[in-house]
């Protein structure tokens, strides 16, 4: 009977030890997939502004992280002024929307977080039929195509108004107060190319922040 238990004793020690080590190798695995993923410009958050959601990424570019930084420093003041924060939201929104070069495929369809959550998913969709669909996949960064950057943006004007004279959309038929932006918005890339380099969007009360929910 002793040496029965004794037995039972070491096949349950034999078997804690091998979970155990399976365990640590799936650590193991998991930190090396991680480690490769970040080697690889994986979206390693860098920078956020936890309030609003809002993230900025490793692969991001110098553009995007210094306007972002504005941003931040914005939205941490005691009074916001929301014409300078609606501002900066179209600033980020164009410079990593229409920056492909740092996108890694088609899925890989930047400014989401500045998209009024309605329209997130019709957005993604919009965009990989459209300028994104020709961005080849890079999970190896050895990519050879040559896609454009942004390298700069102006706001051209701004005017506050009421989002239901420029959008139909249930969730701003019954405002009637001016607490939207419209926004004629300039901007260059760092190459020549023939993609966008103006257009007009409409910013707009999205809980607590402003989000982009209309351009053209």
């Amino acid at each position: 009977m002793k040496k029965k238990n004794s037995n039972n004793k070491k096949r349950k020690l034999i078997l804690f030890i091998v979970i155990v080590l399976i365990a640590l190798g799936l650590i193991f695995i998991a930190l090396n997939v991680t480690k490769k993923d970040d080697d690889k410009g994986g979206k390693k958050v860098v920078d956020e502004i936890k309030k609003f959601d809002y993230t900025v990424s490793k692969t991001d570019t110098k553009l995007f992280k210094d306007t972002f930084k504005e941003l931040k420093t914005e939205l941490t003041k005691k009074e916001v002024d929301r014409k300078k924060y609606a501002e900066l939201v179209g600033k980020l929104f164009i410079i990593d929307f229409y920056t492909l070069s740092n996108k890694s495929n088609v899925n890989d369809v930047g400014a989401v977080q500045f998209v009024y959550s309605s329209f997130k998913a019709d957005f993604v969709d919009y965009a990989r039929k459209g300028i994104y669909k020709q961005v080849q996949s890079n999970l190896d960064n050895n990519r050879n195509q040559s896609l454009p950057e942004v390298s700069s943006v102006t706001i051209e004007s701004i005017e506050e108004v009421v989002p239901s004279s420029i959008i139909e959309h249930e969730n701003f038929k019954n405002v009637t107060e001016a607490n939207s932006y419209e926004i004629n918005i300039n901007w260059t890339y760092k190459d020549n190319n023939d993609f966008q380099t103006s257009a007009t969007m409409l910013v707009v009360p999205d809980g607590d922040k402003l989000s982009v929910a209309k351009l053209e």
